[in-house]
């Protein structure tokens, strides 16, 4: 389940499937957000599990700006530079964009979501904060609402605060899955729900969003997507030899990175697994439980996921 902001011209989210969202469009009684440079206390940023390059920002509620470009003889562009705060004095570019795009700080967009979670009367406990100077994602978890499978585990929702300051990544509140027992994330873009608005307007009623993110949260189509993705799940639970594996590799998985595909081989062997859901649970944990991670990471996560669940669907319906 995804609350995001979109844009008419943000790039791929680079995960190779195409998601379903809502759009809305929104009344004139909006709360202006500013653009211009504010300072913000350094007090209260999550800590980044993020590979950050050097030279970017590592502080997720870092100041940001948006200025409009100039060229050299003083005529104005129609593009606007987002800069993010890295030091006192030095700023770190993120990106060109619009005139009309609207830059939410990674600190509003996590004040309004915990207005979300503070409001859905569900307990969440913070997962990780993901911030690599461009692409912020900041994960929570609650186990309110769950799916008990087949082989015993139980899967429940978590909630990611997405965002972007370069156009690349949809920006808002994305709601996918974790298995209780291991904490492995499953973040299937096939299995959430997208809920959006628009990064090309000047103003968010934001008090709108957050009834509208509330229920997106607590209605029954959160619940229904959690049940869908266990029935899913289930299909995992058959035996997997090195003839499926190696069948599952090239018609599910192709696009896993060597690297990754390889660790996930070994921990499934290393926790002695058996059935198509125990490599699932090998692909995750590998991917998910990274001391610094990539953006890439999560993009493989989806893949991984949803090519598995596909191929178990396909799988079944011919036995």
């Amino acid at each position: 389940m995804t609350f995001i902001l979109d844009d008419s011209n943000a790039l791929p989210n680079g995960n190779g499937i195409t998601e379903t969202e809502t759009e809305t469009v929104f009344n004139p009684n909006q709360i202006e957000i500013a653009s211009s440079y504010v300072e913000l206390p350094p007090a209260g940023a999550p800590i980044n599990v993020a590979s950050v390059q050097a030279g970017k920002p590592t502080d997720p509620f870092a100041p940001i700006e948006k200025l409009r470009l100039q060229n050299k003889d003083g005529m104005e562009s129609m593009a606007f530079n987002v800069r993010v705060k890295r030091d006192e004095g030095r700023f770190y570019e993120a990106g060109i964009v619009k005139a009309g795009y609207l830059l939410i700080e990674n600190r509003k967009l996590n004040e309004v979501c915990e207005e979300i979670r503070s409001q859905s009367g569900m307990e969440w406990e913070h997962v990780k904060c993901f911030y690599n100077g461009d692409v912020y994602r900041n994960v929570y978890k609650t186990t309110d609402f769950s799916f008990t499978l087949e082989v015993g585990e139980i899967v429940h929702v978590i909630m990611s605060e997405i965002n972007s300051y370069n156009s690349s990544q949809k920006c808002g509140l994305r709601i996918e899955f974790m298995v209780l027992e291991c904490k492995n994330g499953m973040t299937s873009p096939k299995y959430g729900h997208s809920y959006t608005f628009r990064h090309s307007m000047q103003n968010v009623n934001w008090i709108a969003e957050i009834q509208a993110g509330l229920r997106a949260l607590t209605g029954i189509m959160a619940k229904d997507k959690l049940q869908r993705f266990g029935m899913a799940c289930n299909k995992l639970n058959k035996p997997l030899d090195i003839v499926e594996l190696a069948s599952m590799r090239k018609n599910a998985i192709a696009k896993l990175p060597t690297q990754r595909f390889g660790a996930t081989v070994d921990r499934y062997f290393e926790q002695s697994g058996s059935t198509m859901w125990d490599f699932m649970q090998a692909g995750t944990y590998t991917l998910w439980h990274k001391d610094k991670m990539t953006i890439a990471d999560f993009n493989n996560n989806g893949q991984f996921v949803d090519g598995l669940l596909d191929y178990a669907s396909k799988l079944a319906l011919t036995q």
